[in-house]
């Protein structure tokens, strides 16, 4: 939603709120009041969020209703993380999270960790955030939610990324990959591949890195993705090189530079090109290879 938009439902959940409190502050009255703190946290109306959401805890606190405690704690958590308090941002999610996890409520336990780890990340805590990543990571294991382990394993791999452990990170793109796979998410499976075959390189895993490219590749013409096709065939026709497979590495370059003319693709052409130079190329031989594949 626009900024407009959300200005627009906070004045309709005023007006709600007026006519419930006729009634009487209950249940209804105050489940839409943390209903209006969400909003204004959109706004970065932090201040009025969070006296709103204190009276709500005050009435769930009299009320003795933990699961209403726990979700407006868990909106504090937002809160305080969106305002950069990320110190206060870990004690509400962390207030949410051990009364969800009393109440065996796994999706909420899930949201909590996730913003207890991303607040850790803020404050360049990075040994806490990973431990906090992989107890969520094996709750979404064990509850098969893909959706969330997934941003758990990115949050991993951030992570291992600025440690420079690079096995870990291989280890974590694989089950990125695995995750990817059982969702078909096409996109996912080309990009983990690509990434894989990038760790591999840098190792000079060259048969392993032309593997994972290839895969790659093939997934994004399968999807048609000509973006990662271009992509895909650049980083294999490298390491075709790299292999000392010349001949091999100038036809797929000629097919990404096909491609990317035809898409009019302005800087994967002029990069393709300066490598087909660099092979000895001329710009009339380049052509001529071209044409090639329009005949084919």
């Amino acid at each position: 939603m626009t900024k407009e938009e959300i200005r627009s439902l906070i004045k309709e959940t005023k007006l709600k709120l007026k006519s419930l409190e006729e009634e009487g502050k209950n249940l209804d009255y105050f489940q839409e009041l943390s209903s209006l703190a969400l909003l204004q946290i959109e706004t970065n109306e932090f201040s009025d969020a969070e006296e709103n959401l204190k009276m709500c805890l005050k009435y769930f606190t009299i009320q003795k209703d933990n699961l209403g405690k726990a979700a407006i704690y868990g909106i504090l958590g937002t809160l305080k993380f969106k305002s950069g308090f990320y110190k206060e941002s870990i004690k509400n999610y962390n207030k949410a999270y051990e009364t969800y996890k009393e109440l065996n409520q796994y999706n909420e336990e899930i949201t909590c960790l996730i913003g207890i780890g991303n607040a850790f990340l803020k404050l360049n805590q990075l040994d806490e955030a990973c431990d906090i990543f992989l107890e969520c990571s094996a709750k979404c294991s064990d509850n098969n939610d893909i959706y969330n382990l997934l941003d758990c394993l990115g949050s991993l791999i951030l992570i291992h990324e600025k440690q420079e452990k690079w096995d870990v990170v291989k280890e974590l793109y694989k089950k990125s990959l695995e995750a990817f796979q059982k969702l078909k998410d096409y996109k996912g499976i080309i990009i983990s591949n690509f990434n894989l075959g990038i760790l591999e390189k840098k190792e000079n895993n060259l048969k392993r890195a032309l593997y994972y490219f290839e895969e790659g590749t093939n997934r994004a013409k399968e999807s048609n993705y000509v973006e990662f096709i271009i992509k895909g065939l650049s980083y294999t026709g490298e390491i075709m090189f790299y292999l000392g497979n010349i001949k091999s590495a100038k036809d797929i370059y000629v097919e990404a530079l096909y491609i990317a003319k035809n898409v009019n693709a302005k800087n994967a052409i002029l990069q393709i090109k300066i490598v087909l130079n660099s092979f000895g190329l001329n710009e009339e031989q380049i052509e001529k290879e071209l044409s090639k594949l329009d005949n084919t």
